[in-house]
């Protein structure tokens, strides 16, 4: 079982542009929709994985004249994106998503394999810590460990009525989180016997289903609306999962516009877990359509690093303004933003909703926008560690 996931699931994600072409020759009625490639290198340098190249190739087929006011970037969109760094880090993704290729339903499925030669570890607890002296040419790695992720996932989403959908999904991973050369806080907390998955191979397989009701005028960069999530996670042996937990999370985003220019977005975040769940299943937030890292990072704390905080639990809010510098719309935007985050996590310990031992930062960025669906932004923060740069690829929220 544990073995047969994966290709399953990449046969049936790689199936599904071949059985949506047979669709259309058996049925001459459907319409007919343009589809267009999408192809461009990547060449970046970053101070934790150093030189990094690859490569980016995609098949869309944008929204037709009926309906490019809706939502959604594109009708559907498959893809393939690859890079390798200096490091010795790698990844590869493939990827399908269909929010609007057959009306009321939304279909995703995605296989990645990545290795993080220099992944982020500060220790599990909301009380971890970091002291930059710990970092010399001696022990250059100290908050760093080495990961490697197979990861296999579908969702389906259904449209009930107005925004509100509801999706089902499965989720597999086979994950491993171990330590680099050197002294480290991983390799101290492995010695202390902090998580018994230090270092050893984990088969981790789940099951979820939920609720969404979105409102949002677009998907990709939200002027006005509302984003309401609630999704609940089961991973079990009786699926081949080596972990039995449950993974309940529920999340609110609000967009208000000021003007033609400028929107204030405010999103709270709280994940629960119970049951047995270890190391390497705390740093997913579950969301639709695409999951995220935290605490800490450019999808939840902009004013962290990277997985900064790592717990069962976890509690997180932003508040954002952005200003439009530029804009033209489905074309080009140019927006600066001023943002506030604060999270924490929670490990022995029950959840709550609670702003004590919240760690709070603030900063501003600017983002650029082309297109319907692309997004290049960067932000920096202030937070309780200093300052931290971060990239984005899309926005926070």
């Amino acid at each position: 079982m544990r073995k047969a996931a994966f290709p399953l699931l990449l046969a049936a994600l790689c199936a599904a542009p071949l059985c949506y072409a047979a669709a259309q020759q058996a049925e001459p009625g459907l319409p007919r929709y343009t589809w267009l490639d999408v192809a461009y290198p990547k060449l970046f340098y970053t101070l934790q994985d150093g030189l990094t190249a690859g490569a980016y190739f995609a098949v869309i087929s944008p929204l037709g004249f009926r309906d490019y006011d809706l939502p959604p970037a594109y009708r559907a969109a498959f893809s393939i994106s690859g890079q390798l760094s200096t490091s010795g880090s790698r990844e590869l993704v493939l990827e399908s998503r269909l929010p609007q290729l057959f009306p009321g339903w939304r279909l995703v499925g995605s296989f990645s394999v990545r290795r993080r030669a220099r992944e982020n570890y500060f220790g599990i607890g909301n009380d971890a810590g970091y002291d930059s002296r710990n970092v010399t040419a001696g022990q250059e790695h100290y908050y760093r460990s080495l990961q490697v992720r197979w990861t296999a996932r579908t969702e389906v989403q259904r449209r009930v009525a107005g925004g509100l959908r509801l999706l089902a999904g499965f989720h597999a991973e086979r994950w491993r989180v171990d330590t680099l050369s050197g002294p480290s806080q991983l390799r101290i907390d492995a010695m202390a016997g902090a998580d018994p998955a230090i270092g050893r191979w984990v088969s981790d397989v789940s099951v979820r289903a939920g609720a969404v009701f979105d409102t949002r005028d677009s998907e990709t960069a939200p002027h006005r609306g509302v984003l309401l999530e609630f999704i609940h996670a089961k991973a079990t042996s009786a699926l081949g999962s080596d972990l039995d937990y449950t993974r309940t999370t529920a999340s609110a985003a609000g967009y208000v516009p000021i003007g033609e220019l400028l929107v204030v977005a405010a999103r709270v975040v709280g994940q629960r877990m119970g049951g047995s769940p270890v190391l390497g299943s705390y740093y997913l937030v579950e969301a639709s359509d695409r999951p995220y890292e935290g605490v800490g990072g450019p999808a939840s704390h902009r004013a962290l690093f990277e997985h900064r905080l790592l717990g069962r639990h976890k509690l997180f809010a932003n508040l954002d303004v952005r200003y439009d510098l530029y804009a033209v719309p489905t074309l080009a935007r140019l927006t600066l933003v001023g943002f506030l985050d604060a999270g924490r996590v929670f490990e022995g310990e029950e959840f709550r909703l609670t702003t004590e031992g919240m760690k709070v930062g603030g900063g501003g960025g600017v983002f650029f926008q082309f297109g319907r669906a692309g997004i290049l932004g960067s932000t920096l923060g202030y937070g309780p560690d200093g300052f931290t740069l971060q990239a984005h690829t899309r926005w926070t929220y």
